[in-house]
C-alpha cells in the first residue's frame, strides 16, 4: 500500500468518526430535550413545594 493510500484511507475514517461522534451528539441533545419538554412541569420547583408549603391546605381549612 502507497503512502497517499494510508493517507486517504486514515482521512476517511476519521471524516467517518467525526461524523459518527456527532451524530450521537446531535441524536442526544435531541433526546434529552424531548424529555425536558415532557416532564420540565414534573420537575418545576418539586422540592421548595414542600419547604414553602403553610397552613393553608385543604387539610387546614378541613380543622378549622
Amino acid at each position: 500500500m502507497k503512502k497517499e493510500t494510508g493517507i486517504i484511507i486514515a482521512g476517511s475514517l476519521g471524516i467517518l468518526v467525526g461524523l459518527g461522534i456527532f451524530g450521537i451528539q446531535k441524536y442526544l441533545r435531541k433526546k434529552r430535550r424531548d424529555y425536558h419538554d415532557y416532564y420540565a412541569d414534573f420537575h418545576r420547583h418539586f422540592e421548595k413545594r414542600y419547604k414553602e408549603d403553610g397552613n393553608h391546605d385543604v387539610e387546614f381549612l378541613a380543622m378549622q
